[in-house]
């Protein structure tokens, strides 16, 4: 269910969820969350998740992939099951112990909210602080998400600017209620959509992809 949680002893399971989630290095752990639909994951996400890591001084990230995003209204291009498979070969690919991947949204189906995912795992590890990672166009339009007040006071949120969007900002009507920093780093080129987009084409993606990924997408044929 997680692959490379960093986790040094058995799973603990809380009477408010019935998702089995890995024991933390420490109680106090400081642990990002990187949700998204990963269609595909690719070396960009990872090379955020390194600069949160590194940034943020975090013990444990963990990816966090929808099975269907609130805010998008059409579904992703290949399903829930096969972009948690890659993921899974990404994370174990990296071979860094402090990734990890969250599957409770996958395995609820359908769309879930930030909201209500952070709340599972805030009563599961009740003394972690949580980081929520995100582009600054996401930032930008939290208003739109589910009880945004609630989450803030949940997670901090660590934003990445994205090529060609404005600097990052909350809404204004938030601004007061949340926490959050900006992530440097410079952004990655590879984008999902390209990828798709090159897929389809027949063009080579194997600079954007962990190796592992761009195998499995050519043995399961997706995203063609």
């Amino acid at each position: 269910m997680v692959k490379n949680a960093g986790a040094v002893s058995p799973l603990a399971r809380t009477p408010e969820s019935a998702e089995a989630l890995p024991a933390l290095r420490r109680s106090d752990a400081r642990v990002g969350l990187f949700g998204g639909t990963f269609d595909p994951v690719h070396l960009g996400h990872l090379a955020v998740a390194r600069a949160a890591l590194n940034e943020l001084r975090l013990d444990h990230l963990f990816f966090v992939p929808a099975a269907q995003a609130p805010l998008r209204p059409e579904a992703p291009s290949a399903s829930a099951a096969h972009r948690l498979d890659l993921l899974n070969r990404a994370v174990a690919e990296a071979a860094d112990p402090r990734l990890g991947v969250l599957d409770l949204e996958v395995r609820a189906g359908g769309v879930n909210y930030t909201v209500d995912t952070v709340r599972k795992l805030r009563a599961a590890w009740p003394r972690v602080e949580f980081f929520w990672l995100l582009g600054a166009d996401q930032f930008a339009q939290l208003d739109r998400w589910r009880e945004p007040v609630d989450l803030a006071k949940l997670v901090q949120f660590a934003v990445l600017d994205r090529p060609g969007s404005l600097p990052a900002a909350p809404p204004p009507a938030l601004a007061a209620a949340i926490r959050w920093q900006r992530l440097p780093g410079e952004p990655h080129p590879a984008r999902a959509e390209d990828i798709r987009r090159r897929r389809q084409a027949g063009e080579s993606m194997d600079l954007w992809l962990p190796r592992s990924v761009a195998a499995a997408i050519e043995e399961k044929k997706l995203y063609r």
